[in-house]
């Protein structure tokens, strides 16, 4: 076991804490869904498409913790290609949740913030708070998994060299 955890670089720990933030993005966004939802009786408010959110952020999620347990398992050109497309894929998916969030509550939004017709909405404002929290998340999420690409392909990079050098 220890010999596993060895194996794995920094970049590899990066995607673990990726996926945590994106547990917790996940959690303000469906409290978001929940309290928008809760506003009004219409349901005015309500996410239409917090399916699609819930759903990226789970494939996020697999795809980051799957980067960590399969690294450093495993060594070949191919392999780290399958890799790097995975820690792409998890930024992208994460800012497509992020993206879908902003987009579900730009109601809201005006409502509150650029009007005062929503001021004395107590739950729709802590919808609003939440969304925001999860935009954070999924922000920070994403521009760690991009750090976590580029050191990665950086240690690709100085392998061969550093190989070269010890010969």
């Amino acid at each position: 076991m220890k010999n596993y955890f060895s194996k794995k670089s920094w970049a590899s720990y990066v995607m673990l804490g990726v996926a945590v933030l994106a547990i917790i993005a996940l959690i303000f966004s469906a409290l978001s869904a929940k309290n928008s939802a809760a506003a009004d009786a219409l349901q005015t408010y309500a996410i239409a498409k917090k399916g699609a959110i819930i759903a990226m952020d789970v494939v996020a999620i697999v795809l980051a913790l799957a980067v960590f347990v399969i690294d450093g398992m495993f060594t070949g050109k191919l392999f780290s290609i399958v890799l790097d497309v995975a820690r792409f894929a998890v930024a992208a998916f994460l800012i497509a949740s992020m993206a879908l969030m902003i987009s579900a509550m730009e109601l809201p939004m005006g409502y509150i913030w650029f009007s005062d017709l929503e001021a004395s909405n107590q739950t729709l404002i802590t919808g609003l708070n939440q969304a925001v929290a999860s935009w954070a998340l999924y922000l920070v999420a994403a521009i760690a998994d991009v750090v976590s690409v580029s050191k990665s392909l950086a240690l690709k990079k100085q392998a061969p060299a550093d190989a070269a050098e010890a010969a």
